[in-house]
């Protein structure tokens, strides 16, 4: 369906984020520091589609060693709240604590017309792009 390249942007206590803008909205990716590989890439390729039939979401919650950590991350997100100006938020399914994204508010240019009830976002870690350089927390 869509596929965007976000950008190394904020780290804080327990997330990182990546972003990039898609027309006059902001696409903002938390993920856990826990679900992301050492070196932290600066650059991941995110891809939003339908959920495919018989879907499941491939990961152990915490993944056990770096070899897990390299693996894209497979989630499927359910829509929150009706449509905002520019975006919809979406959330994971599960526990917020074992959530391996945080809740994206995608820009409606990356979504189908008919806005559907559920998607899966796949992080790919761009592992050619520089290691992240510590933004601090802003």
């Amino acid at each position: 369906m869509s596929t965007t390249r976000l950008h190394a942007s904020k780290q804080t206590n327990n997330k990182l984020r990546w972003d990039a803008m898609i027309g006059d909205a902001p696409f903002e990716l938390y993920i856990p520091k826990w679900r992301v590989p050492k070196p932290w890439p600066s650059t991941v390729t995110v891809h939003i589609d339908r959920v495919p039939v018989n879907a499941h979401v491939g990961l152990p919650l915490h993944p056990e060693n770096d070899a897990d950590l390299q693996q894209p991350i497979y989630v499927i997100v359910e829509r929150v709240a009706k449509e905002h100006t520019l975006t919809v938020q979406f959330r994971p399914r599960g526990a917020p604590e074992d959530w391996p994204i945080g809740q994206p508010y995608i820009p409606i240019a990356l979504l189908p017309e008919s806005i559907p009830e559920e998607l899966q976002i796949t992080v790919d870690w761009d592992s050619s792009s520089a290691p992240w350089k510590d933004l601090g927390a802003r």
